[in-house]
């Protein structure tokens, strides 16, 4: 198995920061009332373009299961509570 370098590690960055914050923005049309329940397909759709861009470059593994945590983690320190670190890396290994 091949080890994480510095720019796999780079790519993670890269492209948890970008899918954070397409996520945060898409969530943003939850203050309108009419959107909140459509935000469950809104935001996977749109966010889900970064992923598979994402999902395109991985060639180690390990990759999702940083993004995953990374994203429970920035999750977690905008106050949506410690479920979201752990049912991130949790569901992170359910699909691998």
């Amino acid at each position: 198995m091949k080890k994480l370098q510095g720019k796999d590690l780079i790519n993670v960055g890269i492209f948890t920061a970008i899918y954070f914050v397409v996520f945060m923005a898409v969530a943003m049309l939850g203050f309108i009332p009419i959107f909140l329940p459509l935000l469950i397909a809104i935001a996977p759709l749109i966010a889900g373009i970064v992923m598979m861009l994402y999902y395109s470059k991985i060639q180690k593994f390990g990759m999702v299961s940083l993004t995953g945590l990374i994203c429970g983690i920035l999750m977690l320190l905008t106050g949506m509570g410690y479920w979201s670190i752990i049912t991130g890396f949790v569901l992170v290994f359910w699909l691998i």
